[in-house]
């Protein structure tokens, strides 16, 4: 559990950071953007991309910092290669809640509004993710399958409880292990015990879906703004 509460922190706190960063990318430069559009400088495309890919390099910086050093004090697990996909189903998440940032930020240009939303939207997301909250309603169970959080978690979660672990009658895996302190849970058991879903591919092509698809729901949001919102 120790563990997985690493994952849920890591997550939690670089994919936050992410989404209200990029938050303030558009709503900050508003009247830049439609003048600037107004003129015919350049094109908007190029601007989109410009923006977003000059950015990555920053927003990617200090989470791969945080995982080199966390990660081995942590003690996560030794292996090298699993070092390697946590950190990068971390950047996945960190881009996904940027593109969630920049979707909010660009349909919603006013930035006190936008802020508003954009913190109902992140804790509603944070709070069906995995972690917190189990059993939830029915009605609002959907809601996970759209937080970036969970498949992040969920993937992480595979990658470092790949082998069988020991049991040692401390009662955390009491459902698995009965309170003895002999024998194994396998894998499967431990992440059924986690609430894990889905395959590692499944999860990382999600966040791959998640990063992509509101990045275009940005730009075209910003596209979609007449000559009279421009000019304001």
């Amino acid at each position: 559990l120790d563990r997985s509460a690493y994952f849920f922190f890591t997550m939690s706190y670089w994919v936050f950071d992410a989404m209200f960063l990029a938050l303030m990318t558009f709503p900050q430069e508003r009247a830049i953007i439609f003048k600037e559009r107004a003129s015919g400088a350049y094109h908007l495309s190029a601007y989109f991309m410009a923006k977003t890919i000059s950015e990555a390099p920053t927003r990617l910086s200090l989470p791969i910092f945080y995982m080199i050093i966390s990660y081995w004090l942590a003690n996560i697990n030794n292996r090298f290669v699993v070092f390697l996909g946590t950190t990068f189903c971390t950047m996945l998440s960190v881009m996904a809640g940027e593109s969630l940032g920049l979707l909010v930020g660009a349909s919603v240009m006013d930035f006190d509004k936008a802020m508003t939303v954009m913190v109902v939207v992140s804790l509603a997301l944070l709070l069906v993710g995995g972690f917190f909250v189990e059993n939830m309603p029915s009605f609002i169970k959907w809601v996970k399958y759209l937080s970036p959080f969970k498949y992040s978690f969920d993937a992480s979660q595979q990658m470092v409880f790949d082998r069988d672990v020991p049991c040692d009658g401390s009662g955390v895996l009491e459902l698995i292990c009965g309170g003895n302190s002999e024998g194994f849970a396998t894998s499967e058991q431990v992440n059924e015990f986690l609430g894990v879903q889905g395959s590692i591919g499944f999860n990382i092509g999600i966040l791959i879906l998640m990063f992509i698809l509101p990045r275009y729901g940005a730009y075209w949001f910003l596209n979609r703004k007449k000559g009279g919102e421009r000019g304001t």
